[in-house]
């Protein structure tokens, strides 16, 4: 029996380990991390998913349902301004350690079902039931809900079975609904293709074009696109912080300066720097929008802002040694507990200082 067996040593001993597989371990994939959210973690992750779809315009606003009274509605998405007066979708959480099985959905199904038959506020007002309900869960819908969602007619007649066993209870303490008259007449009209789910890779895959998904997630950002060179003629958004330029100059030379066109080819150069370096930054703020949280461009500004600000105050021979040196230190700002800095580049950092100037927060030449 013995040479069945032979001794073996962990792969990974033969291995040099990064500093950061030593601070975080080995990486693991978020589908892999969903099953374990909290219920609350599980319907924040829903409202991020979301994001994408608000982001984008499909949705007008995102809304958590906190009424009275369980009436199957956790997210609610509005198409637009006018909330339930005109289509809007619901979106089902459910973190439950197994696929949906028909007994999970049945009390859901019966709940929008009766409140949009009774008009139970807000099922009440002109669009009185979801355009689409959708069942979100970790490890999706087992073979037979699937079945069903795919044959509406099929998935009602399953719950006609089971509607005073299965869904009536589940709607209310005692009571008392069977299907006959108004009811069944509304249960028979009622278009149970509306009923829907979403795949947790198609949850992931989302999710990962949301600002939100890598402070979730982890796996860090991914690389900065180049940024496009400056235009020939500055654009207007870039007026303020270029007449700072040109008033820099000129307290350099002596004499005021009206146009980038009066400078010598040292001076030339050094406003075309400055241009690309603004842009980099540019190109930087585009990149943060779409893939951190809101504030986080921010925070990075105000972290250059702080490293410099002092230098800005200090003397200098003129307005253009201050300038020199405002953006020589930006570049070696230490800025590491922010997202963005591990991707962003001395260019993109020198050039925070004219969005800063931009937005009359720093100015080169000191009001006598």
């Amino acid at each position: 029996m013995a040479e069945l067996f032979s001794s073996i040593t962990p792969k990974a001993a033969k291995l040099v380990a990064s500093a950061a597989q030593v601070s975080s371990g080995v990486p693991i994939p978020p589908l892999s991390l969903l099953p374990i959210l909290s219920p609350d973690d599980w319907e924040q992750f829903t409202h991020e998913w979301l994001w994408f779809y608000k982001d984008n315009g499909t949705y007008h606003d995102v809304n958590k349902y906190s009424g009275a009274g369980d009436l199957g509605l956790d997210l609610v998405a509005f198409t637009s301004a006018k909330g339930f007066d005109e289509a809007w979708d619901s979106f089902q959480c459910k973190q439950y350690g197994h696929a949906l099985q028909p007994t999970d959905i049945y009390p859901e199904v019966g709940k929008i079902v009766y409140h949009s038959f009774q008009k139970t506020p807000p099922f009440n007002q002109s669009a009185c039931a979801p355009r689409r309900h959708v069942f979100v869960c970790p490890h999706g819908v087992g073979i037979t809900v699937g079945r069903w969602l795919k044959d509406p007619q099929r998935f009602k007649d399953e719950v006609r079975k089971v509607w005073e066993t299965h869904c009536v209870p589940k709607i209310a303490k005692g009571l008392v609904a069977p299907l006959e008259g108004d009811l069944l007449a509304y249960f028979d009209g009622f278009d149970f293709s509306i009923f829907d789910d979403e795949a947790a890779v198609d949850l992931i895959a989302t999710h990962e074009q949301t600002p939100f998904h890598r402070a979730r997630f982890g796996g860090g950002l991914p690389p900065v696109s180049p940024a496009s060179p400056p235009p020939d003629e500055p654009a207007e958004h870039e007026s303020v912080y270029l007449k700072k330029l040109l008033d820099a100059y000129g307290d350099h030379l002596g004499a005021p300066l009206s146009n980038h066109s009066e400078l010598d080819e040292a001076l030339g150069g050094h406003y075309k720097r400055q241009r690309v370096f603004f842009y980099h930054a540019e190109s930087l703020r585009n990149f943060a929008r779409d893939r951190t949280l809101p504030e986080t461009f921010a925070s990075l500004q105000e972290d250059i802002y702080n490293g410099i600000i002092d230098i800005c105050e200090d003397e200098h021979a003129d307005a253009l040694a201050r300038l020199r040196a405002a953006v020589s230190a930006a570049g070696q700002v230490a800025a590491g507990g922010n997202a963005l800095f591990a991707v962003s580049r001395v260019a993109d950092r020198q050039g925070v200082c004219h969005q800063l100037a931009n937005d009359d927060r720093l100015t080169w030449v000191k009001k006598s």
